[in-house]
């Protein structure tokens, strides 16, 4: 037998054959250089060394390479002295078959398979030196492969017969996970996120190796030694899993004895410590750690500049320890250093407003960055102030005097100025300002083409114009932001953005003007455009695998349109992106432009995409997760979910988005504290294509965690807090959790489970399915519905004797009211369009309401017909959302997959709920309530909402928005729900109040306040109230709003910009809330009143709703938080009138009425857009 090695053994070894026949081991790297001696000899050229495997002597290989032939003829000599038997004998026999065993791990059929697909031999070929030495190489660039040798065999005596192969291959050990055996230390806690964070080069995949081991020991020991625990004991083991591949490493850690300060001596020529060292957190007695040393060091420095010593020269505090006593002495010794003053004549300021500017002041340190940082920060503070063209010049004087300084005085000094040598000295910095004059910064101007404005470029300029919003804080600037500095790096932005739109050759100049008065300044950047340049063709090279025309069609470039550098790179990205998504990761490609002759006055350039290198096609051989826990059955349950949730499959094409899509995935699932993707070489496919191991490993977080907490509110008392969540529930990550809220008023109890898997459709997207189960018990009476209805009339709702107990309207004590509210939901939803974020709902829901007690409430004519409502429903919602903001940036600069393609020429569109300025939203909801399924009102209802957004970038960016809402319901088969016995009246064809349609306010009608628009109900009061006084009071009936069955809204904006950070919005708003789907088309109701009942015919007309129109004025104002505050003022042009009952000459309600006119204006403030 043969055998050729590689690995750490590169000797002869010589051992008897099977066949009795003594032959030559061969070292791998001997084995190279015969090789390619046999190449040479052949006429072919010899083949270059690439690396050397471990333990190969590489120096001795290059030394004598050159000698190659020798070396051979040596060796062959050598070996034939030896033994009968020489690899030559090999060469040119058939190989008859071949094998692959493992060493120190048991066989593995599926990766013998994969090693044997990396081999460079085959059955049925012959034997060559060279394809054994290229197959042990490809073994070990797989970087699976530890150890690896050669042994032939023959088949039959003789030296011409057939030979057998066997790779006997020893895998690579990988470090599989990390813990730690902690010991919880009886002083300073440590933590294992503290221990994880000190190992290095210990992620999943890692090699192992017993340098890296080792290494982390040695770090683990640091930090406890830094934490106090010098006696600390650190024993790493590891434990190979059953494919011998994989090891688990342990730290296994026993801190010991903390050790403890016996002395902290301070010894700083100058400085009296007594003052300090009660301060210091290292007294006598107390657990040394090194954090803590340097605080209280940082404390001892902080002393010493509060004193004037901005400068103190403090050597590395010295820690001694008695290992016998387990003691830390600590010796800190220094200098005060010189005696620094910073003086600033001509900016008065406080102590803390010069810690802020200085860093001479704040950090002890006279070095000259930090003298010249404090100089540029008193410079850009002045600039804030209007004087935009500041110098401060720092000037610092040494008294008394030192010769080795030079000329004192002057700013040269604070370059020179060395602590060590002032020692005994006074160092004086002084910083000299020349404010210049106060400008108020009035306007930026473009000037010298046409291509670009001030509106084009606002959002990249450093300068800004002066603001009316700048006395606000962090809102704008109050006389504007520039300076030379600034002024320069504008300039080279608007150029950037010139040879971005064409113009390559672009120069812009820099020109400043005062107004007449001398106080406005005038920036004007001078634009010479030069010619334009423009893209004659485009071209694709080294292009195999797409044609020219299919890689052309991701090019955005238009041909004879104006050349954009930043677009051709864009385009470039495109087609590479679309050999990642086909499987070609490693596609690479390089970007040229060359120059073609002009066309009269503009230049032509014809663009080059060459691909370099469309590297290989990648399948995924397996997928395989490590990390997780628990008994077999539970970690095969895991693995399954976990390959479920992930976008990738075996099989599949590797693509790079899907796997990074696989890892954001994972993480969102919340079960897992780290997730690390990986893939390993797997050999090819019988087609010729690469396949990689897809190697997922995984830190599960603890699935179960419990919350709970507490707190006091006025309303509700005091109030407890328990939540119960599992976020890998039946270890199939799905999720489950408890919620329970409690206080004397208010309880609520609620159930949730979710499966985000819950059914598959198309090739890799899951339906959810979201279960839920509340109870809600609230006492609380202004909590029950809707403001506007519980108000009541001057903040009185309920009748409340001088305790504060409820009366009924008899005067008698009753129970407080109360509401029981039970609910149970099923919901799913489906992703129609990804694009357009085309999404379809599906739900079911039950909810059973019950309304207690309410004889002290004055609305309870409204509530008691709704005192006991079930709903058992089912519904559907369609959303369909292509809202987009566009705003000024480079052109065809793409900032993610999500994004869409460039609007209007300069813009980036990318998608946006809350500020849109083009696309369009459409909401469509329908649910049937139905008795049959367990409720006792059964009803329609829909409602559709439809919005756009169209920017028209001539009127200064101004955006037009608009939106529809439509509402429509109807009850069939209505029943008696507490009014007449027996008879089906208005309230009995009316939807329960919950589930009516509201309107008024902010974002709907916004001439209205919140949900008062629409039909009204009369309430007369009835009974004694007291006031906040505790005094008695009469209430006069008043009106309150009740919904109805049909909703109309239409909204009309202009969003028009006014500053970079201000908009005005004149807006009208239309529609409101009838009681009847009839009455929002004019139908007439034809119900009958009855003959003298003033009443009744005050609630008809009162029910009767009518359009209503309303126009106003917004502003909204961006903060730096994100999102803009809104202020919209609207004037209600036909406001609504309501009759009001007035008592009659027999005292009954049955006088004329009297006219109630809701009020014209309202103003409201919220946060976003309206729509």
């Amino acid at each position: 037998m043969g055998q050729a090695e590689a690995g750490s053994h590169n000797h002869w070894q010589s051992e008897e054959r099977r066949h009795k026949t003594p032959c030559a081991y061969l070292s791998q790297r001997t084995l190279r250089f015969f090789a390619d001696a046999l190449r040479f000899a052949a006429g072919r050229r010899a083949t270059k060394l690439r690396r050397s495997w471990p333990g190969s002597a590489t120096v001795a290989a290059q030394r004598f390479l050159s000698g190659a032939f020798l070396m051979v003829a040596v060796l062959v000599a050598g070996v034939t002295a030896q033994a009968s038997s020489t690899p030559d004998d090999y060469e040119g026999r058939l190989i008859s078959s071949i094998e692959i065993t493992f060493e120190g791990s048991p066989a593995d059929p599926a990766a013998e398979a994969e090693f044997f697909s990396i081999l460079r031999v085959a059955p049925n070929t012959e034997y060559s030196a060279v394809g054994i030495r290229d197959s042990l190489q490809a073994l070990f660039e797989s970087g699976r492969v530890a150890n690896a040798r050669i042994e032939v065999f023959e088949t039959t005596p003789g030296k011409k017969g057939p030979v057998r192969l066997r790779f006997v291959i020893q895998r690579q050990v990988q470090i599989g996970d990390v813990k730690f055996e902690l010991t919880p230390p009886a002083g300073t806690p440590i933590t294992e996120d503290e221990l994880r964070a000190r190992v290095n080069l210990t992620q999943p995949g890692t090699r192992l190796s017993k340098q890296i081991i080792l290494h982390n020991s040695d770090e683990l020991q640091v930090f406890l030694r830094d934490r106090g625990y010098f006696n600390a004991l650190v024993e790493p083991s590891e434990q190979l899993d059953p494919s011998g591949t994989r090891a688990t490493v342990t730290y296994r850690i026993v801190p010991g004895e903390q050790s403890h300060v016996e002395s902290f001596n301070i010894n700083i020529t100058g400085f009296d410590a007594t003052a300090v060292k009660p301060s210091l957190q290292l007294q006598p007695g107390a657990s040394f750690t090194r954090e803590a040393l340097g605080q209280d060091i940082k404390l001892i420095r902080q002393s010493l500049i509060d004193l004037g010593y901005l400068a103190p020269l403090l050597a590395d505090a010295r820690v001694e320890r008695d290992a016998e006593r387990n003691q830390i002495t600590i010796n800190l010794t220094g200098a005060v250093g010189p005696k620094v003053t910073v003086v600033v004549k001509d900016y008065p300021m406080n102590e803390k407003t010069a810690r802020e500017l200085l860093p001479v002041k704040r950090e002890g340190n006279i070095d000259q960055s930090a003298i010249i940082e404090g100089a540029r920060r008193l410079r850009n503070k002045l600039q804030e102030q209007g004087y935009f063209f500041t110098e401060v010049t720092p000037v610092c004087t040494v008294t008394p005097p030192a010769p080795e300084l030079g000329t004192n005085g002057t700013a040269a000094t604070c370059e020179t100025l060395n602590p060590e040598t002032l020692s005994g000295r006074t160092v004086e910095i002084r910083y000299d300002i020349e404010r210049g004059r106060r400008f108020k910064l009035t306007d930026i101007r473009i000037t010298g083409t046409n291509k670009l404005t001030f509106a084009d470029v606002a959002a990249d300029l450093r300068t800004q114009k002066a603001s009316a919003l700048g006395l606000i804080p962090l809102v704008g600037y109050g006389r504007g932001y520039t300076s030379l500095t600034l002024l320069e790096q504008d300039r080279r932005t608007i150029e950037a953005y010139m040879r971005d739109i064409g113009y390559r050759r672009a120069h812009v100049d820099v020109l400043q003007g005062v107004s007449l008065n001398g106080e406005s300044l005038i920036v004007t950047f001078q634009v010479t455009e030069g010619p334009l340049t423009r893209v004659a063709g485009a071209e694709v090279r080294g292009n195999k695998i797409y044609t020219d025309q299919r890689l052309r069609d991701e090019l955005k470039t238009v041909i004879d349109a104006p050349y954009s550098r930043s677009q051709a790179r864009a385009d470039g990205e495109r087609m590479l992106a679309l050999y990642a998504r086909e499987g070609y990761v490693n596609a690479q490609m390089d970007f040229s432009i060359v120059e073609l002759p002009k066309k009269g006055e503009e230049e032509q350039v014809r663009l080059i995409y060459s691909i370099t290198n469309e590297g290989d096609k990648v399948y995924i051989n397996r997928i395989i997760v490590n990390g997780v826990t628990g008994s077999a059955k539970t970690q095969r349950t895991k693995r399954d979910a976990i390959v479920r949730a992930i976008s990738i499959a075996e099989g599949d094409v590797l693509r790079s988005d899907r796997i990074a899509d696989s890892e954001r995935e994972l993480y969102l699932t919340d079960a897992y504290r780290q997730v690390i993707i990986r893939t390993d070489p797997a050999g090819e496919t019988a087609s010729g294509f690469k396949r990689r191991d897809v190697i997922i490993d995984v830190e599960e977080k603890k699935p179960r965690v419990m919350d709970y907490g507490g707190g006091f509110s006025t309303d509700t008392g005091a109030l407890g807090l328990l939540e119960i969540s599992n976020v890998n529930l039946m270890n199939k990550l799905r999720q489950g959790a408890m919620r329970l809220r409690a206080s004397r008023q208010q309880q609520r109890l609620r159930f949730e489970y979710l499966d985000p898997r819950f059914a598959r459709y198309g090739e890799k997207q899951f339906a959810p399915l979201a279960l839920s189960v509340e109870y809600q018990r609230d006492s609380t009476v202004t909590r029950f519905f809707r403001s506007a209805i519980d108000r009541g009339t001057l903040g009185i709702v309920q009748r409340l004797d001088n305790k504060g107990n409820p009366l009924d309207e008899f005067g008698l004590k009753v129970k407080e009211p109360t509401i029981n509210r039970f609910t149970a939901t099923i919901e799913t939803q489906r992703i129609i369009n990804p694009k357009t974020h085309s999404i379809f709902f599906a739900r079911y829901s039950y909810e059973d309401v019950r309304l207690f007690n309410l004889q002290s409430l004055l609305v309870k004519p409204i509530l008691q017909p709704d005192r006991a409502v079930r709903l058992s429903r089912f519904g559907a919602s369609y959303v369909r959302d292509t809202r987009e903001r566009c705003e000024r940036g480079f052109l065809g600069q793409v900032r993610s997959k999500d994004e869409a393609e460039v609007g209007a020429p300069g813009e980036i569109c990318r998608y946006n709920q809350l500020d849109a300025t083009r696309g369009d939203f459409f909401n469509v909801d329908y649910a049937v309530a139905l008795r049959q399924l367990g409720g006792n009102v059964s009803f329609n209802r829909l409602q559709a909402t439809y919005r756009r957004y169209y920017k028209v970038n001539g009127l200064r960016g101004t955006v037009f928005a608009g939106n529809t809402t439509l509402g429509l319901a109807n009850l069939f088969n209505p029943r008696d729900r507490g009014g007449i016995a027996g008879t089906i009246d208005e309230i009995d064809r009316t939807l329960p109040i919950s589930e009516r349609f509201f309107a008024g306010g902010s974002t709907t009608l916004r001439g209205f306040n919140f949900e008062e628009a629409g039909p009204r109900q009369v309430i007369i009061p009835q009974g004694p109230f007291l006031d906040q006084n505790k005094k008695v009071v009469g209430l006069n009936p008043f009106t309150v709003p009740v919904g109805g069955n049909a909703l109309a809204v239409l909204n009309l904006e202009a969003r028009i910009p006014v500053t970079k950070a201000l908009q005005a919005v004149p807006f009208y708003d239309g529609g409101n809330v009838f009681r009847r789907v009839g009455d929002l088309f004019g139908k007439k109701d034809n119900t009958p009143v009855p003959p003298g009942d003033v009443l009744a015919a005050i609630n008809a007309a009162n029910l009767r709703a009518h359009w209503t129109n309303t126009v106003g004025l917004g502003f909204r104002i961006q903060t730096p938080f994100g999102g803009a505050l809104a202020i919209d003022y609207g004037f209600l042009l036909n406001p609504p009138e309501f009759l009001i009952p007035q008592r009659g000459p027999t005292g009954d309600f049955d006088g004329t009425p009297a006219i109630y006119r809701l009020k014209r204006t309202q103003l409201h403030f919220r946060f976003t857009q309206t729509f």
